[in-house]
């Protein structure tokens, strides 16, 4: 009696671990997608947070009426140091553009702040 598998149990074994490698698969490339979103909201709110650093060192140059607002693009933010000069979009792993606007609107007596692409 000759020992070993059958053709159809090593098919068996085959589609198992087929079934098993897509289940993985599509878990594995769902949590790089929810972190690279994760990151890119990081991205943004460090953006944001250095234009609000701005704002604290140019107050002069902020709206002063209620619904007025500024623009400053991200070059400005770099070129004063408010920010990193290489900041990545995790989504298309390229730089965010230099050419990135942060609207700052005066709203009552505080400001929003928002990212214009």
């Amino acid at each position: 009696m000759k020992k070993g598998f059958t053709l159809i149990e090593l098919l068996g074994v085959i589609i198992i671990l087929a079934v098993i490698a897509s289940i993985a698969t599509i878990s594995i490339n769902s949590s790089m997608k929810k972190s690279k979103e994760e990151l890119y909201n990081l991205q943004i709110e460090n953006i944001i947070n250095g234009a609000k650093t701005w704002a604290s060192s140019n107050v002069f140059n902020l709206p002063d009426d209620n619904g007025e607002t500024i623009y400053l693009t991200l070059s400005e933010l770099k070129q004063s140091g408010f920010v990193e000069k290489d900041i990545v979009n995790p989504l298309t792993n390229e730089l965010f553009s230099d050419q990135l606007k942060i609207k700052i609107t005066k709203i009552d007596n505080n400001y929003s702040y928002e990212i214009v692409e």
